[in-house]
């Protein structure tokens, strides 16, 4: 396949818009040579054509387009592709404008730009940069159309530092365009819910943010009930006070006629085991024997289980199957400061607590595998508590301060809290953070591919958490 022939058939197959080998081709030769001739290419392709695939290659120049730095042999065609003749072109190439140019540039042509759908779109892209076209923005907040008013007023709430009464007049600005611009619009405004949400958690306006969602929830356009529902899951995933907050509006969305708004309001219940919990109870005591029936139907979420393992049980987990002979022969072989095989190292190291502890030696051992930050670090945490902790309190003291520090942490928070229950009275000193994190309204911070998994890991580590405090507490003379 030539050159030639390779973005070609990659835009119009759709697989330049995909991870693989040909659209990782294209990045590599345009980030070789931003102006060289895959671009031109790319560019050729957005010149002309069948709509879709026009507007592919322009979606594909747009992420390539590095993020702050202007692209002018794209920004010029960009800037033609706006106001295109065919209204797809337009839309999608608002943000490749965006993306291309500088901020005066850009400032000084989108308020111009007579297709209000492009407008929207390109202020949609402007969102993620709001400090840097604030005037602009505030322009924007008197276009004759709805939707590019709520857009504008939902960029400048991202701004750093907005006065509480700036931010209150903007928030009744939206309230009043939304019907209107959700009507024109169509269903892609109902994004427009999550993204007040996040907007508003920049400076933990949590109180406002619900209070938001109740209004939308509560109004008479099943459009704007569309835009609630999106914010009120955002909400949930940002904080923990859902079932208290939220959960009589969203009853009563889903006690309505309605049965998409009706399965959406479901989709969103679910996402927080605690709020279906509550929602199941509420349902039970109202009407009679129907929360029962939700609770049982495909989909409700299975009750939390916080599941914390003891260390006798990770050890053995580890225990070397023919004994500890040869494990201290390998291990004698090794540096105290190890440097090669670490890994294989810890783990005979914590398999050995399960037969009788360790030498002095290997004591030394763990403690240089203890010192460097790392995931090891943690999974050691154990065998150096059962090892020296209990005699000596320096050590239990630093335990504590370490693994207290993490105890919310998506990746070594799992191996920090068995250790920490497991020191009992000698881990009082982690109450004061333990029960912060647990009262904490805010959900704890973590990576995962769904909102549905990152509430379930707060609501579980949450439950553990308790589970911990209570250990240590109970302990307490």
């Amino acid at each position: 396949m030539t050159d030639e022939e390779m973005p070609r058939r990659a835009v119009t197959s759709g697989a330049a818009a995909t991870v693989g080998v040909r659209r990782t081709a294209i990045f590599e030769a345009v980030r070789a040579d931003r102006d060289g001739p895959m671009t031109g290419l790319l560019l050729a392709r957005a010149d002309a054509g069948a709509a879709e695939e026009r507007v592919s290659a322009i979606e594909l120049l747009c992420s390539l387009a590095e993020f702050g730095q202007t692209w002018p042999i794209v920004g010029e065609r960009a800037a033609a592709y706006v106001v295109d003749p065919e209204p797809g072109v337009r839309v999608a190439a608002a943000d490749l404008f965006v993306a291309t140019h500088d901020a005066e540039t850009v400032s000084a042509r989108l308020p111009d730009l007579a297709d209000p759908d492009v407008r929207v779109a390109g202020v949609t892209a402007l969102l993620g940069r709001a400090g840097a076209f604030e005037d602009v923005l505030t322009q924007l907040l008197e276009d004759g159309d709805p939707a590019v008013r709520v857009v504008a007023a939902l960029g400048l709430l991202g701004v750093e530092g907005v006065p509480w009464a700036w931010l209150q007049a903007l928030n009744e600005a939206i309230s009043a365009d939304l019907p209107a611009a959700v009507r024109r619009v169509g269903p892609g405004a109902r994004s427009w819910g999550s993204t007040w949400a996040w907007r508003l958690a920049r400076n933990d306006h949590e109180d406002e943010c619900h209070r938001i969602v109740r209004l939308l929830l509560a109004a008479e356009d099943p459009n704007v009930r569309w835009v609630g529902l999106d914010m009120a899951a955002a909400a949930i995933r940002l904080w923990r006070t859902g079932p208290v907050e939220l959960l009589p509006a969203l009853a009563e969305v889903a006690a309505g006629s309605d049965p998409a708004l009706r399965a959406e309001t479901l989709r969103v219940l679910r996402l927080s085991v605690n709020l279906w919990r509550a929602a199941v109870d509420l349902w039970a005591a109202q009407a009679d024997d129907l929360g029962d029936v939700w609770s049982d139907e495909p989909g409700a979420p299975a009750p939390v289980e916080a599941v914390l393992p003891e260390l006798d049980a990770v050890f053995a987990a580890r225990r070397p199957p023919d004994g500890r002979a040869d494990v201290d022969a390998w291990l004698a072989e090794q540096p105290v400061d190890v440097v090669e095989s670490r890994r294989r190292v810890g783990r005979a190291l914590i398999g050995l607590m399960a037969c009788g502890g360790l030498t002095e030696r290997q004591g030394r051992q763990a403690m240089a595998l203890f010192e460097p930050e790392s995931v090891l670090k943690y999974e050691l945490a154990g065998v150096v508590w059962r090892h020296r902790g209990v005699a000596d309190a320096g050590i239990a003291d630093r335990l504590v301060a370490e693994l207290s520090a993490v105890a919310g942490d998506q990746y070594v928070g799992a191996h920090a809290l068995p250790v920490l229950a497991d020191m009992g009275r000698h881990a009082a000193g982690a109450l004061p953070r333990l029960t912060a994190l647990i009262e904490d309204r805010r959900r704890l911070p973590v990576n995962e591919s769904t909102e549905w998994a990152e509430i379930r890991f707060d609501e579980t580590r949450r439950a553990q958490l308790v589970v911990v405090r209570d250990r240590i507490a109970a302990d307490i003379p």
